[in-house]
């Protein structure tokens, strides 16, 4: 982290520290990353009150939610914006979307996040 912020300080670094579960609060403070990508299994109410305020997170939306589609996604995406109301929130997968996913359940994810807008 130091020599790519000492070759490139503009640059802003989502760091993802996919299985950290609670460590990701301290991996976040001691990388010195700008944003923390959050995997499908951290809790997003508790990363929310862990992380430090005006922190930026990215994520975590369970790819079974966006595979399910229907009221599943639809509930996964409330779920995810409500927990990050108030900070900086990139709303995305927690981990990789898979090839069978259908891409209406794509269009329904982004159709559901622009109308909370």
């Amino acid at each position: 982290m130091r020599a790519l912020k000492s070759r490139h300080p503009q640059v802003p670094i989502i760091g993802f520290p996919r299985g950290a579960g609670t460590l990701a609060v301290r991996y976040a403070a001691e990388t010195g990353v700008d944003a923390l990508g959050l995997d499908e299994t951290m809790d997003p109410d508790w990363m929310h009150a862990a992380l430090p305020p005006g922190f930026p997170v990215q994520g975590n939306v369970d790819p079974v939610a966006l595979r399910a589609g229907a009221a599943a996604l639809d509930q996964a995406v409330d779920a995810c914006l409500a927990a990050f109301a108030g900070r900086p929130h990139i709303l995305n997968l927690g981990h990789g979307i898979t090839p069978d996913v259908p891409v209406a359940h794509v269009a329904q994810l982004v159709a559901r996040v622009r109308g909370k807008d």
